[in-house]
């Protein structure tokens, strides 16, 4: 408002109060009635933090009251007051909103806490919604009312992915013949990520042959789409052999140029040597976690998959060595990698000492995943 200042006799905007302009209210200061901090400004308002916190506990009130189901509720104003979302920050508001939305999704889904498991979430919220409510589910299988089984979700969305991929060319005159060769695959208990790689290279195929019928398939089809993506053999070779099966042509997928292993070899021990490298002084805890889980990958031959689902009760310390899987495979690292896996997955800020996994995610309730070791590797900054 635009008043008369009390002080300098100026018509100015002051404040509603005590009707001094800002001009002349430096240096003036008051107590915050919450926190009782010392603030610039005259009058009773609270500090910026605790106005923000008390919009935030007001915010949470007025979306726990829309949740139809009690205990979901109960659950998300514990969530809320856990410390998980920080009530005095600007973005509070959305987060508190996202985290109620997913509440009130899961709570028709899954009406009793019995039936809340990794497949009612999935249908609840999705596989986005997953990613962007990870600290909801972080704390909701902290606190033991969900079994989180990130296998699984995986295999729902790449259960999605195959359906997405037949939608998309339902239209296609191969639409028939993609969904049964899907069903084979199905049939013979192809994993969902390998029933999702292969019909991509099969549309890889197909997009050469256009919209021609089947029979005309050839191989000359089938080199062109082996020169744009090689990555593709092992997976037309099965279809190859399908349509074959349905009385399409009888093709054969050339031999692959055999690759050169001491060229491999050359190649990874630089790799390693530039990991080693990134490891003395890594940006960040996280970073020095996923370098560590490559290089006991790559040096001992492990799939980096096996190595990110670690958990701790499967490493043991032996004198200046550590040893994964004791009672299984007792894979000995030695120095320095050792040193330098108990310098940084010792402890780690979110899941604490007692956390269960040796190579932590984002928000502790799953391991690290193959993408954020990517990540981190491209993240190479200066």
């Amino acid at each position: 408002m635009r008043a008369t200042c009390r002080i300098c006799r100026r018509h100015r905007p002051v404040m509603a109060n005590d009707r001094i302009c800002f001009p002349c209210s430096v240096g003036i200061t008051h107590t915050c009635p919450i926190c009782q901090a010392v603030i610039p400004g005259s009058g009773h308002a609270p500090c910026y933090p605790c106005s923000q916190r008390r919009r935030s506990e007001r915010q949470i009130g007025e979306e726990a009251a829309t949740i139809p189901i009690q205990w979901m509720s109960g659950m998300f104003i514990a969530f809320c007051e856990s410390g998980r979302i920080p009530l005095d920050n600007g973005l509070a508001a959305e987060r508190i909103a996202r985290a109620a939305t997913a509440c009130r999704r899961i709570a028709i889904t899954a009406p009793n806490p019995e039936r809340l498991t990794t497949d009612a979430l999935h249908a609840a919220i999705g596989a986005d919604g997953t990613r962007r409510v990870a600290p909801l589910i972080a704390f909701m299988s902290d606190v033991g009312v969900l079994d989180w089984d990130r296998a699984r979700l995986q295999v729902l969305i790449e259960n999605d992915r195959v359906e997405a991929i037949l939608t998309a060319h339902r239209d296609s005159p191969h639409a028939p013949l993609l969904r049964r060769y899907r069903d084979s695959l199905a049939a013979r208990n192809r994993k969902p990520i390998t029933q999702r790689t292969t019909l991509t290279a099969v549309l890889a195929l197909l997009a050469e042959l256009g919209d021609a019928q089947l029979a005309d398939l050839s191989q000359r089809h089938l080199a062109r789409a082996l020169r744009k993506t090689p990555g593709h053999r092992a997976a037309l070779q099965g279809f190859l052999s399908f349509v074959a099966t349905q009385g399409g042509p009888k093709l054969t997928v050339p031999k692959a140029r055999p690759s050169d292993p001491v060229a491999q070899e050359r190649q990874l021990r630089a790799d390693i040597r530039a990991w080693r490298k990134r490891l003395k002084n890594p940006r960040s805890s996280a970073e020095a976690r996923a370098l560590i889980a490559l290089l006991i990958a790559r040096i001992y031959a492990l799939p980096l998959s096996r190595v990110l689902a670690l958990r701790k009760d499967e490493v043991a310390s032996v004198s200046s060595s550590i040893v994964l899987w004791p009672d299984a495979d007792a894979v000995v690292v030695e120095q320095p990698l050792a040193g330098s896996y108990l310098r940084w997955t010792t402890w780690t800020p979110r899941c604490g000492f007692g956390g269960t996994w040796v190579f932590p995610g984002r928000h502790g309730h799953q391991p690290l995943s193959e993408a954020a070791v990517a990540y981190h590797l491209q993240a190479k900054g200066d």
